[in-house]
């Protein structure tokens, strides 16, 4: 497997060189198009200018009887609204597909207390270890947001033709876990990066009464 990554970075100059950015320190951000905290400013206005000059609307989207609400770019979001998968109760998915991207939340029956987080965020790597040979882990951290910790994951996918970058992330809410995760192409991290820290650190999650 060794020799295969090696092969396969080899073959992609590019994005072995955006995995080297991606180590650096987080206090170092000139590898972003946009830095974290400036796209946190802007997204709840609804208009989100780059430095290139290209502009990326957001609208809200409100799931779980309208508990959640967390701002989405509005090409993420098909017919302006997340389906709820069938199989699943409590999972929605959005996706860009011209752009290769996918969003998904799960409200787990699972339940889960803020102080067991890190436990569960360690089980959950340790399950997508064993299941997806293809990932490499590149960071882990958890966030005080709004009063409550995310633990979050960041991964490398090894595939072909096109590497994907994922930030998964789990917290406890209503006594319950809740996963989610979003996925993009590995040479479109610079954008979008920042932009689901950003989206993360902007969502309103209530508490049942």
């Amino acid at each position: 497997m060794t020799e295969y990554w090696d092969e396969f970075f080899l073959k992609l100059h590019n994005q072995q060189a955006l995995k080297e950015q991606l180590d650096v320190s987080e206090s170092d951000e000139n590898w972003m198009m946009i830095p974290i905290e400036e796209a946190i400013e802007k997204i709840p206005t609804g208009c989100l200018i780059l430095p290139d000059g290209k502009e990326i609307q957001f609208q809200a989207l409100q799931l779980y009887d309208n508990q959640l609400t967390i701002p989405l770019p509005s090409s993420w979001i098909p017919e302006a609204r997340a389906e709820q998968t069938k199989d699943q109760p409590g999972s929605y998915v959005v996706q860009d597909k011209p752009h290769g991207i996918l969003f998904g939340l799960h409200q787990s029956e699972h339940e889960l207390e803020p102080s067991q987080v890190e436990i569960y965020q360690q089980q959950l790597i340790e399950q997508m270890s064993r299941t997806q040979p293809s990932m490499k882990l590149v960071d882990e951290k958890n966030l005080p947001i709004q009063d409550a910790i995310i633990g979050c994951y960041e991964s490398i996918f090894l595939v072909s033709p096109s590497p994907y970058y994922q930030i998964a992330f789990v917290r406890s809410w209503n006594g319950k876990a809740v996963i989610g995760s979003c996925q993009f192409k590995l040479e479109d991290a610079p954008l979008w990066y920042p932009l689901t820290y950003a989206m993360l650190h902007t969502s309103k999650w209530l508490e049942s009464p």
